[in-house]
């Protein structure tokens, strides 16, 4: 995990390593997801070839959910919660 600053405008910066791993260059566009109590950014590909490559049958919206939930429980065991 990574932990950077908002600055007074709103803004981030994502790390090095992070835009490298995940290809995201200047000028590509970010999608921002809000979970109520967490984000979750996304990069947004515009290469057509790789749209579809993952199958869910629901909103990715509900499958993040439903891992950050699954993180959660998992966390309450390992501290006897």
């Amino acid at each position: 995990m990574v932990t950077v600053k908002v600055s007074s405008k709103g803004q981030i910066v994502l790390p090095k390593s992070i835009r490298e791993k995940l290809g995201i260059n200047p000028g590509d566009e970010v999608e921002v997801l809000d979970f109520g109590d967490e984000i979750v950014i996304v990069p947004v590909k515009k290469n057509v070839d790789l749209m579809g490559i993952l199958k869910f049958d629901k909103p990715l919206k509900d499958v993040m959910r439903e891992v950050r939930e699954e993180e959660r429980e998992l966390e309450a065991r390992k501290w006897g919660e």
